[in-house]
């Protein structure tokens, strides 16, 4: 069973912080957690923590079974991946997609046509955040390799002003030799990625100052905690001009501004959009103490904000999402809910930052054209 993300992050963070890492004294045999001369420890609550080789240091916090055994969602393991210094992050949860579309099992081990046929229901119904790491070389993954994007349960990933990165939680039963010939191999998307053999997970770009999980991102790790098929968190609200869009002019920004007090709105800490289907979740993390009949005041300004938010790029929030209205509080969460009109449109639009519930209060004014 498949507990939420914050239920699961919360004993483990118990774990992470009394981790020290233990550097192997000998040499390396493998980039996976049981390595030669590394320590593994048990902790009260059944977890273990792997050491790895010192040239590639790895602490896990999984049962000896993985994370299926644990239920770690697969938002709880992007919080376990993510970068503290990451800004936004995304998770595509393929399995779930494929239980909706009634394929729950589907692996590459299935005729190609039936595995053709999941991937044109998929892009038809659901809001893909990413097309998958893998799938652009699906043919060579499956000749040489025998494992394709249809063994990844979920897809991570995460940007910041220190790079990008991601994580690949693999489906528990494969072979996991396969994976590590193909990084071995530096397979197109695996360059440089380690595989842990605890969590069945392939990671590539970790950071170096902690990860969401450890850091001070509660207000993600809450905004976040939600059940969706696609997601995408922001460590903070949408800066106005970013919203607007790089092409809006000044007209249409004095023009919102003289219909709408932004500047008068609430401040978020966070931004979560959750897509199952074609309906939309926006979630927004409000400070902690904050009253929910504010909150509630405050959401019904900003749907009707978005309802008046141009069209300054190729497409706008309105091409994406229809009219929106208000879902509920849950302390100091609060969600509105849309539905989605086009899958393509509202993928892009929530990976530019041109959803405008999120926007900052604090309001840069675009410069005014000189005409020279």
């Amino acid at each position: 069973m498949v507990r939420s993300a914050f239920a699961v992050v919360a004993p483990l963070l118990l774990v992470i912080a009394g981790c020290a890492v233990e550097e192997d004294p000998g040499p390396a045999e493998s980039t996976g957690a049981a390595t030669s001369g590394a320590a593994d420890k048990t902790t009260s609550d059944g977890a273990t923590v792997d050491g790895a080789a010192a040239d590639n240091t790895v602490v896990t916090t999984s049962p000896p079974d993985g994370p299926a055994a644990a239920g770690v969602s697969a938002y709880g393991l992007a919080l376990l991946a993510t970068p503290a210094e990451a800004t936004h992050l995304t998770v595509t949860d393929y399995d779930a997609i494929r239980a909706r579309l009634g394929v729950p099992d589907l692996t590459s081990e299935d005729l190609m046509t039936d595995r053709l046929e999941f991937w044109r229901a998929a892009e038809a119904s659901s809001v893909l955040l990413t097309d998958g790491l893998l799938r652009e070389e699906n043919s060579r993954y499956d000749l040489t390799y025998d494992f394709t994007q249809d063994d990844v349960d979920a897809e991570v990933r995460w940007t910041g002003p220190d790079g990008s990165g991601l994580l690949l939680a693999l489906r528990p039963d494969l072979d996991l030799d396969l994976v590590q010939a193909a990084i071995d191999d530096d397979a197109p998307g695996l360059a440089e990625a380690t595989l842990d053999r605890a969590t069945s997970t392939v990671l590539q770009g970790a950071g170096a100052e902690g990860v969401w999980a450890t850091s001070s991102h509660s207000a993600t790790a809450r905004v976040g905690d939600v059940a969706a098929e696609s997601l995408i968190v922001r460590n903070g609200c949408v800066p106005f001009v970013d919203a607007l869009g790089v092409d809006a002019t000044v007209d249409d920004q004095d023009e919102l501004l003289a219909a709408h007090d932004v500047e008068g709105l609430l401040e978020v800490d966070a931004v979560a959009i959750a897509f199952t289907g074609q309906r939309a979740t926006v979630r927004l993390a409000y400070p902690v103490g904050t009253d929910r009949a504010a909150i509630e005041g405050d959401l019904a300004a900003r749907l009707a904000l978005a309802e008046d938010w141009p069209t300054t790029e190729t497409i706008g929030f309105s091409d994406g999402f229809d009219r929106g209205s208000v879902a509920g509080v849950d302390l100091e969460i609060g969600e509105v809910q849309y539905a989605v009109t086009n899958p393509v449109a509202a993928a892009n639009l929530a990976l530019a930052d041109l959803v405008p519930l999120g926007v900052c209060t604090d309001v840069e004014l675009l410069a005014e054209p000189t005409g020279l």
